[in-house]
């Protein structure tokens, strides 16, 4: 193993790169021993059996003695106590311990981008953020002897010697996967043989590696619409206050609804933090995710810093974005490189993504669906853009997998799980190159919870009135600049939408009634 990893470093070329300190930044692997070739990374041990090897530049901390500890990977912010530090909340945590249940329960307001690696006795479980953006793979039972979880798959089949999965293979080489650059993954899939994501609301147990749901456990209570704006709103300010006091912010601005919400969170913190826009280098000059967040914030008197990307990416820094994700997406690597060339990895990046969950962005796309009848092939539908054995292979376990759970529509928890824990996560994972890290409001599960408790007639549309009632609520001025012009439908194109969505609704029905 220990010459398999070091030949695996050196096919990298990392000895003269300028950028070899970034290869797989913010990156771990947890398993019986501590990675060997990457001995100036940090090593904690973390449990009986259970050695974690941590690039530098990632948090760890670990609080805890004998039998029982918690370590904690990346960082959490407690929207309640926004002075605390990462130590301070996880003591909290610890005096929680008394069960996984009650540990996990105790995290569901906070925020952050983190996992937890909790050891009590002979049992060692490890649980991540809400959108499981601090992500984690693991290995499948008696794979490689004992489970090896890390923070990306291409890195523990490096390290284990684990092959591209035959299946996976043929996925990568079909249709639906190559003509759609994002490269997605469907729910615990990986392309490597025996290992899996932990999807979010997922927890691992570590000695066996069995993923496990905890959540939803129950039908999510109606909460009117201006109880949802004050209770999130607070939760949101919270969140953004406690991560100003520990970190360089820069907020990342465009004209879309979710990033207006987030700016309007940060009303009490603007005088501290940067705003900041990344312009592709195929944006115009008055694209307006360039030219409506510069009008917003001239009005509001902040300062707007438009990071202009260039249109490829340099050979040394180009080639550590591709060695630190598998299959990492190349039309991201101009702006990473760009972002960090500007702040020099100093700052942390605060996003407004996530909020789709919240916006019904299944059901939207067919407005008249009875849920009884999704089916893994109109999940591989809406989500790969066509049908293919592998992602419904993997869609119809996550349908089983929820199959006893009625306490959310099943599209949203699809959002949250799918897109957010598969897609968000690995593209948050590249992107660690370039920011210190990476905060994404949304990502608490309390806050999710209260979002989506709010009726789904108010969480629906390209300006829902639930997500304008918070900006109202939070920021009225910041309302002072159109959001989304471009996306607005005419009154044909909306029924021409409408007429397509309802005769594959039809066809939908029609054959899988």
């Amino acid at each position: 193993m220990e010459a398999r990893t070091k030949s695996v470093l050196r096919s990298f070329g990392l000895t003269e790169n300028p950028y070899r300190s970034l290869f797989r930044c913010n990156q771990f692997i947890i398993g019986p021993e501590f990675a060997p070739g990457l001995e100036d990374w940090t090593q904690v041990v973390v449990g009986p059996r259970l050695k974690l090897t941590a690039h530098p530049a990632l948090n760890v901390v670990q609080v805890g003695t004998g039998a029982k500890t918690l370590a904690l990977l990346g960082h959490m912010l407690d929207p309640y106590a926004p002075e605390d530090d990462d130590r301070q909340i996880l003591t909290r945590l610890l005096d929680r311990c008394e069960s996984l249940a009650a540990l996990i329960a105790a995290t569901d307001s906070l925020g952050g981008r983190w996992a937890i690696v909790a050891v009590a006795g002979d049992e060692a479980h490890l649980f991540n953020d809400s959108f499981g953006l601090r992500q984690v793979f693991h290995t499948l039972p008696g794979a490689v002897g004992e489970v090896f979880a890390m923070s990306e798959a291409g890195l523990g089949a490096a390290m284990l010697g684990l092959p591209v999965d035959d299946a996976a293979q043929a996925y990568m080489d079909s249709e639906i996967f190559r003509t759609d650059r994002e490269y997605k993954w469907p729910m615990t899939a990986s392309a490597f043989r025996d290992i899996r994501r932990l999807v979010p609301n997922h927890s691992l147990d570590l000695r066996h590696g069995v993923s496990r749901r905890f959540w939803p456990t129950q039908t999510l209570p109606a909460l009117a619409l201006e109880e949802g704006v004050l209770r999130t709103g607070r939760l949101l300010r919270g969140l953004i206050r406690a991560a100003a006091n520990r970190f360089d912010l820069a907020v990342a601005v465009t004209c879309g609804i979710d990033s207006r919400v987030v700016l309007a969170a940060c009303k009490d913190i603007a005088d501290r933090v940067s705003f900041v826009t990344v312009r592709k280098w195929n944006m115009s000059d008055d694209n307006p995710d360039i030219a409506i967040p510069s009008a917003l914030l001239a009005q509001l008197g902040l300062k707007h810093e438009v990071i202009l990307a260039p249109v490829t990416t340099t050979p040394e820094f180009g080639r550590i974005f591709k060695s630190n994700v598998y299959l990492a997406h190349d039309y991201y690597a101009p702006d990473a490189e760009a972002i960090f060339g500007h702040f020099g990895r100093k700052k942390v990046v605060v996003t407004g993504s996530g909020g789709e969950v919240a916006r019904c962005q299944g059901s939207q796309q067919l407005p008249f669906f009875d849920r009884k009848h999704v089916t893994p092939a109109y999940l591989s539908r809406c989500e790969m853009g066509g049908r293919n054995e592998f992602t419904e292979r993997y869609f119809e376990k996550w349908l089983q997998d929820v199959g006893v759970v009625d306490g959310i529509n099943r599209l949203d928890l699809f959002e949250w799980e799918q897109s957010c824990g598969s897609w968000l996560a690995t593209t948050q994972l590249e992107f660690d190159m370039a920011w210190k890290d990476i905060f994404t409001p949304f990502n608490s599960r309390e806050l999710l919870t209260l979002m989506l408790s709010v009726p789904s007639r108010y969480r629906k549309g390209l300006k829902p009135p639930f997500f304008a009632r918070m900006i109202e609520h939070l920021w009225p001025e910041v309302l002072g600049a159109p959001i989304n012009p471009h996306k607005q439908p005419s009154l044909m194109g909306r029924y021409l939408r409408g007429s397509e969505q309802l005769l594959r609704h039809a066809a939908h029905f029609i054959r899988y009634r």
